[in-house]
């Protein structure tokens, strides 16, 4: 703080960390005082590393009948999936199993003459998936997401007049990770949220304050800073890039391989979406990747299902 100055009641002059004040006022012995910055000091920080990620189908197929006293079925209108969700997620030796469960709706035209629209649902469809990552424990920390893939029926009015036969396919993610503490040292405490921008050789990667990005596959997060994953339903639509040197990685997270860049204002077409990244098409048509939502403008992007 050599060259800093400041004005008083007198004239002042400051030495590297002692500011005498000419008038009598008195002397500071802290730079702290000028500046305002605090001294820097340890932060305990966590560092989550990612031990795996994979993806599995999920094939849940049953019959529904029509319940009474509702008319027969004439011809089937739709048939979709709604409340999808994971209710529990347990880490076993080299493995995680993913529990849920959804509710499937049928909107049909009955056989009578008048043939009204009538629905009928199927709640608490219960499903299970296990997916294979190398290495996990059951101490570990794993978040899974789902999204509907696909959703079949098949009716035979003449064999069965209430039955509807439903395939329905899920899209079931899983990642784990090992969690460890770390002092680091800060020339100001983390204790906001917002948005900041790292650049490294690779390009660019934004982050909420509390999180500093690193390379390979290393997430350091701050304190305050919860991580959460959501459960989609896919999505479709167009989103406009907001960073600069956009990375577009093979899986969602900053551990997948990068297959390409993208800049700001570049357009690409969303696909799906898991553990808040989404799986886009670049505006070549051909390649395909994904890239973290914080750095996209989704704008109306439509959710699926």
């Amino acid at each position: 703080m050599a060259d800093k100055k400041r004005q008083g009641s007198g004239s002042t002059a400051s030495t590297s960390d002692t500011v005498m004040v000419s008038a009598g006022v008195g002397t500071v012995e802290s730079a702290e005082v000028v500046c305002g910055c605090p001294e820097p000091g340890p932060e305990t920080i966590q560092v989550e590393q990612v031990l795996g990620a994979n993806m599995e189908q999920k094939v849940v197929e049953f019959d529904m009948e029509v319940p009474d006293p509702r008319p027969d079925i004439e011809q089937v209108i739709d048939v979709f999936v709604k409340d999808l969700c994971i209710t529990s997620v347990d880490v076993i030796p080299n493995k995680v199993i993913i529990r849920g469960k959804l509710e499937v709706k049928v909107l049909y035209v009955s056989d009578q003459p008048d043939q009204p629209v009538q629905a009928f649902e199927q709640r608490n469809v219960r499903w299970t998936r296990d997916i294979e990552v190398a290495g996990a424990m059951p101490n570990m920390k794993a978040t899974a997401d789902v999204a509907v893939e696909y959703v079949g029926y098949d009716f035979h009015r003449h064999h069965h007049p209430r039955r509807v036969h439903v395939t329905i396919v899920l899209k079931v993610w899983v990642r784990v990770v090992t969690t460890t503490e770390m002092d680091v040292y800060a020339l100001t405490p983390v204790d906001q949220v917002g948005m900041i921008e790292v650049t490294t050789a690779s390009g660019t990667e934004q982050v909420t304050s509390g999180i500093v990005a690193t390379t390979g596959n290393v997430f350091v997060t701050g304190p305050g800073v919860a991580p959460t994953a959501g459960v989609s339903m896919g999505v479709s639509g167009t989103a406009t890039v907001t960073g600069t040197k956009v990375n577009v990685r093979t899986g969602p997270g900053t551990n997948f391989p990068v297959v390409t860049q993208v800049n700001t204002g570049d357009t690409v077409t969303l696909k799906d979406q898991a553990f808040g990244w989404y799986r886009v098409v670049l505006s070549d048509g051909a390649t395909t990747g994904w890239i973290a939502g914080w750095l996209l403008d989704v704008g109306a992007a439509v959710p699926k299902g």
